[in-house]
């Protein structure tokens, strides 16, 4: 009974998650400026330019870049940061305990000051 509610709790939630998917990419590609000539400047020479396009996919469709996007993150390859040049997963994977642990802190104030202060 438990597992079938869980179940139909993450069936419900699957849209949810389909559509900020969708937005995150949306959105990163609304974005002003062209992810190429940031990283490689302006002054890049055009077959550099085309290489790296090629080699992050954003020579493709955006239909086809969408559906590589849903690949990797279906695989857990979050991609490599641009700043960091290390991967994202690994960057988050890093972070996760200080988070978790100002996460609980913070829902322990607020249970313990929000309880007997009604």
């Amino acid at each position: 009974m438990i597992a079938r509610t869980i179940g139909a709790r993450l069936l419900a939630a699957a849209p949810t998650v389909f559509g900020v998917l969708v937005c995150v990419f949306v959105v990163l590609h609304l974005a002003p400026g062209d992810p190429v000539e940031a990283m490689l400047g302006e002054g890049a020479p055009a077959a550099d330019r085309e290489a790296l396009r090629r080699a992050w996919g954003l020579d493709k469709p955006l239909w086809a870049q969408f559906a590589l996007y849903l690949a990797d993150l279906a695989r857990g390859d979050w991609g490599v940061s641009l700043i960091h040049g290390e991967p994202v997963l690994a960057m988050v994977a890093e972070r996760l305990p200080a988070t978790l642990l100002l996460a609980a802190s913070a829902l322990a104030l607020a249970v313990g000051l929000g309880v007997p202060l009604g």
